[in-house]
């Protein structure tokens, strides 16, 4: 049976008849008879007895009507809520972000976005990019915030930037009254770096091989704000995201130094499952993310719903 099967034998029974079924739904009323034929032809009973040119509900009627009227509540509330999620009046959004990114630039961002979306839940998983492109996968979020990794099957992104690493060391290091180094001096630090096979540790040692130096490596913790309570204790310098420490006190422990016309970048992509349309909650939260992390004179105030919604058309790792 189909839905319109249905509504055409629910009109014959509320309204009292087949003519009157047919006015209300503007259907001839042989059409309304051959729908109700075909709807006792798949149930395998008989819905009307036909008494001349009157019809009466039979026992099997009876049965089925209340079944079509909640079959009519249903799809009537699953549009209703259907349309509160499109008018951003429930919901959840999914976010994976780095715990860095996480800290110190999406507060403000998350905060704007829940004040105009109080009715939409934002749920924030925060790990390394390996570990949310996974998630990602597997549908367990719907964006994530990550680094370039490569090639991923199904998986869409679009540039958000870039933020530059910096030389970190403690205050009492024989560097700290320098505002940078020399690329050579690098092989100098006892570095206090990232676990292995990580986006980041990656881009690290990439950036050690293009310099043709080898590091130094102290320990490898996985949380930068660990990595800068050991800087802080003496315990080795490191390499963090500049925004990580650009609100460190200037008379704290911690001393800021770049390396002479080597700067270290890395990039950071918004990454989605591909796909064409995305639910207005999550495209809204794309186009906050992609608002506050591009770059100053980029034109993110598009108002083109697709350019917002189609997060990228390119692969992690090209472009």
């Amino acid at each position: 049976m189909d839905l319109h099967q249905l509504r055409v034998f629910h009109a014959a029974v509320t309204s009292g008849g087949f003519s009157r079924a047919g006015d209300q739904l503007h259907l001839s009323q042989s059409t309304v008879s051959q729908h109700i034929k075909l709807l006792e032809s798949e149930v395998g009973c008989q819905l009307f007895l036909r008494v001349g040119k009157r019809v009466q509900v039979t026992e099997a009627g009876k049965v089925l009507l209340p079944y079509a009227e909640r079959i009519f509540r249903d799809l009537k509330n699953a549009e209703m809520a259907l349309r509160e999620m499109s008018e951003l009046r429930r919901g959840t959004v999914r976010l994976g972000v780095g715990p860095t990114t996480l800290i110190y630039r999406l507060p403000p961002v998350l905060s704007e976005y829940q004040r105009r979306f109080p009715e939409i839940e934002i749920f924030v998983l925060a790990g390394t990019t390996e570990f949310l492109l996974q998630e990602l996968r597997s549908q367990r979020i719907d964006l994530a915030i990550v680094m370039p990794t490569g090639s991923q099957p199904g998986v869409s992104v679009k540039p958000l930037g870039r933020e530059e690493l910096v030389i970190v060391v403690n205050r009492d290091h024989p560097f700290a009254k320098r505002h940078s180094i020399e690329p050579a001096e690098l092989s100098t630090l006892r570095l206090i770096l990232y676990e292995k096979n990580t986006a980041m540790q990656n881009l690290v040692d990439s950036y050690f091989e293009s310099l043709r130096i080898t590091p130094n490596i102290a320990m490898e913790v996985e949380n930068n704000e660990a990595i800068k309570s050991l800087v802080r204790a003496g315990l080795g310098s490191s390499i963090l995201p500049l925004c990580a420490v650009a609100n460190e006190p200037p008379d704290g422990a911690l001393r800021i130094l770049r390396v002479k016309g080597k700067p270290l970048i890395r990039h950071l992509q918004l990454a989605s499952a591909a796909a064409d349309v995305f639910p207005k909650a999550i495209e809204e939260l794309a186009f906050a993310l992609t608002s506050a992390l591009t770059p100053p004179g980029v034109d993110h105030q598009k108002t083109d719903r697709q350019k917002r919604s189609a997060l990228a058309n390119e692969s992690i790792g090209q472009g």
